[in-house]
């Protein structure tokens, strides 16, 4: 029995880890595909965007949604465009262009409201 439920929690453990992106992966992704080095550097740029731009308090929220969405969120986006047929290059490039606008969006509005 005990090993049936040892057997079991390493699957699960194996499985969250091929599931997510490994730092690994991500440097491999950077050096050999220029499309997600590209929305890498534009998710980036954005993030600088909104340290530069917003309040600090609101910047703040930002950046803990940012770690948030690099800790799982990221994953999350990913499969669904992986599950529908995208290589994971191809979804982690996607999902991290359009976290980029997310962060451009949050400038853009803040902007917008405070423009005198």
């Amino acid at each position: 029995m005990k090993r049936i439920i040892s057997a079991a929690i390493l699957t699960l453990i194996l499985a969250g880890s091929a599931f997510g992106l490994s730092d690994k992966e991500y440097t491999r992704m950077k050096k050999s595909s220029r499309a997600f080095r590209e929305a890498d550097e534009f998710m980036t740029e954005c993030y600088r965007e909104c340290r530069d731009t917003l309040p600090r308090s609101q910047f703040l929220e930002i950046q803990k949604e940012q770690r948030e969405w690099i800790k799982s969120g990221r994953d999350e986006e990913a499969q669904i465009f992986i599950e529908d047929g995208m290589t994971r290059t191809e979804a982690y490039t996607k999902v991290t262009d359009m976290r980029g606008d997310t962060l451009h969006h949050f400038c853009v509005i803040y902007r917008n409201a405070n423009y005198k």
